[in-house]
């Protein structure tokens, strides 16, 4: 199977646990992420160990679920906010490498808890605040797709790999290039086609979330489609705040990332100190502005798009 993990964390076949199985979203996401080829072996919830859900052992910690079957090596978390730190201390504590945590309103002080807590055991962790991941060699973690078959239908194997802080985008850049005969405006200002039968298709899609201390960053993620023989090209949504555009441009210009990148750079017209969109977006200095960052993209060979749906003839350029 391999895929994207092989080269974020060194996970090859994904063996899952998810944190609050037993709850309506743990459920409902678990059935979609089962349905679109991901193995769940085990849940957990604080006092419901004992039980099943569609046939899944539930267990109350992660290292009572980690001790029952040794093979987890990977969680995805359906818990409320303020739970998101406990259990991804549980998790890491297990043993378990990588993590996505899809809750949004984690307090910052407990992201960055998180986050040096994963550097002291060697743990990933994807979010808070993402929709997940989607990988089309056959697993999907979080909330993308909604249902199993639409995600079946609408995320095809193919060549681009997707990077964003949005979770809407993050499913709209990944679906709209596995569409054949995709309309959209074109270079020279008409309206048609960007390819036809032939879709570009998706290597995997990964939400880094929109929080201002993510897991996972922009160019930890460029750097596993950069090792990934599948991923020919880069779709990435970008915005204002934090400084993952800037250390992304900065890698790009020592010629640590070579693939080619397309950019749709967001919050063109926001303030300083207002957190517009994501509380991740707000800028707190010079460099986290728009124009700093076009800058620094363009200038290490980006392309770089103003609008959502000029990222697909961009990358329709370099497959042809």
């Amino acid at each position: 199977m391999a895929g994207i993990l092989k080269y974020l964390c060194d996970i090859h076949t994904p063996k899952v646990l998810v944190f609050g199985i037993t709850g309506r979203q743990g459920k409902s996401r678990s059935r979609l992420m089962r349905g679109f080829g991901t193995e769940i072996v085990a849940g957990t919830t604080p006092g419901k160990g004992g039980q099943e859900v569609d046939g899944i052992p539930v267990y109350n910690t992660a290292s009572d679920a980690v001790s029952a079957h040794p093979e987890i090596n990977s969680a995805v978390f359906f818990v409320p906010a303020g739970a998101v730190a406990k259990a991804a201390f549980d998790a890491m504590d297990a043993g378990i490498k990588f993590l996505v945590l899809t809750a949004d309103g984690v307090a910052t002080q407990d992201s960055i808890k998180i986050k040096e807590k994963a550097h002291e055991t060697g743990a990933k962790c994807l979010g808070p605040n993402t929709v997940g991941m989607l990988d089309t060699a056959g697993y999907l973690f979080g909330l993308i797709g909604g249902k199993a078959a639409w995600a079946k239908k609408n995320y095809l194997p193919g060549k681009v790999g997707v990077i964003s802080r949005s979770g809407g985008l993050s499913q709209l850049l990944a679906a709209f290039h596995c569409r054949p005969n995709l309309p959209g405006p074109r270079p020279d200002g008409s309206f048609g086609p960007l390819w036809g039968e032939d879709f570009p298709g998706l290597s995997a899609v990964l939400c880094v979330g929109g929080d201002p201390v993510p897991g996972i960053t922009l160019l930890d993620a460029a750097r596993a489609f950069e090792a990934d023989s599948r991923t020919k090209v880069m779709v990435i949504y970008a915005e204002t705040g934090t400084t993952q555009e800037n250390d992304l441009a900065l890698a790009m210009r020592n010629g640590e990332i070579k693939k080619p990148i397309v950019v749709f750079l967001g919050g063109k017209y926001t303030e300083a100190g207002v957190a517009q969109s994501h509380a991740g977006a707000m800028i707190r200095n010079e460099s986290e502005t728009y124009a700093a960052k076009k800058k620094a993209l363009e200038n290490a060979g980006a392309r770089v798009v103003d609008r959502p749906d000029s990222v697909f003839a961009a990358t329709a350029e370099f497959f042809k």
